[in-house]
């Protein structure tokens, strides 16, 4: 019996000859139905389904994400069917209900995946278990916000564990930890049989705290038959990709615009002294205000930086 394993190529044999003999025996094996498998364990456990993926630009990784939310979806939605999550208490928040994936789950940047997920519990339209894919093609720069922005991710960990907000990443050039059990290589695109081949990572903490990545063998990946969503996320990456050549910016700074517009709007914060030439409140006191903005909930967390910016 043949093992279904990708085709390589002599030059394919020479770019994989360290992992070959590295790893001997995972580099002939299979290991697909695994990875299905845990998938599946992960969602009966109602834990948090996040995956890292990397390649080549234009290497397959968007399609085998998409297929991989696709039959995320299906898998939970068979759980739900046989009253798997019926232990689950989310309160007011959410009902658990089937879930669908499309383009408005696919997500341009770390930036658009935090606000889109604070936007929707704010409204109480988070659907419990969806499952996310968040393309960050490109390498973050540094800015006035980027540190926070990390924190931020880190601190919406509550929502996205409450609510089992799973998450596929896309990264450009390295299989990056973000609290992922897994990450996986997409290698080879196979055109004619249409399908991806996967290197599978277990993603793991060494004893000396640095990070390791473990070899376990190829996953196999079909491509998705909703030419729909491939034509409308074709659509929505040349958004991205215009905008980017447009050098527009980032949501954090459109949120710090609306914060400082806000507060000019404020009566108390724009009230002048009675000269009429300067404010009544001195920086200290409005950074106050601001503060009590955040309290009250009428604008994000900041850092000191970013708040003497907003006022």
């Amino acid at each position: 019996m043949s093992l279904d394993l990708p085709h390589l190529t002599y030059k394919d044999t020479l770019a994989l000859r360290r992992l070959r003999k590295q790893f001997p025996i995972q580099f002939y094996q299979n290991v697909t139905s695994f990875f299905i498998k845990q998938m599946s364990e992960y969602i009966k456990d109602c834990r948090v389904w996040r995956i890292v993926l990397m390649g080549e630009t234009r290497g397959g990784k968007s399609e085998t994400a998409m297929t991989i939310a696709k039959l995320y979806v299906n898998i939970f939605n068979q759980h739900l069917k046989k009253d798997r999550f019926k232990h689950v208490d989310v309160g007011k928040y959410l009902k658990v209900e089937p879930l669908t994936f499309g383009i408005d789950y696919i997500m341009g940047s770390q930036s658009d995946y935090i606000y889109t997920l604070r936007r929707r519990q704010k409204g109480q339209k988070l659907k419990f278990g969806q499952v996310w894919q968040i393309d960050e093609n490109r390498e973050n720069i540094g800015g006035l916000g980027t540190f926070s922005e990390t924190l931020d991710l880190a601190n919406i960990n509550n929502i996205v564990a409450k609510f089992m907000q799973s998450e596929l990443w896309l990264t450009p050039v390295k299989l990056q930890q973000r609290n992922a059990p897994y990450g996986l290589y997409v290698y080879q695109k196979d055109v004619k049989n249409r399908v991806n081949w996967c290197l599978l990572y277990k993603i793991e903490m060494g004893v000396k705290g640095t990070m390791e990545y473990i070899f376990m063998g190829w996953v196999k990946v079909p491509l998705h038959h909703d030419n729909e969503l491939r034509s409308e996320y074709d659509i929505k990456k040349n958004q991205w990709i215009s905008h980017e050549m447009e050098g527009t910016v980032d949501k954090r700074v459109l949120e710090r615009k609306h914060a400082s517009k806000m507060l000019a709007q404020d009566a108390t914060f724009s009230e002048l002294s009675k000269s009429g030439k300067s404010f009544k409140y001195s920086k200290e006191q409005q950074m106050a205000l601001l503060e009590q903005f955040i309290i009250d909930g009428k604008t994000q967390r900041w850092n000191e930086m970013e708040m003497w910016r907003v006022i």
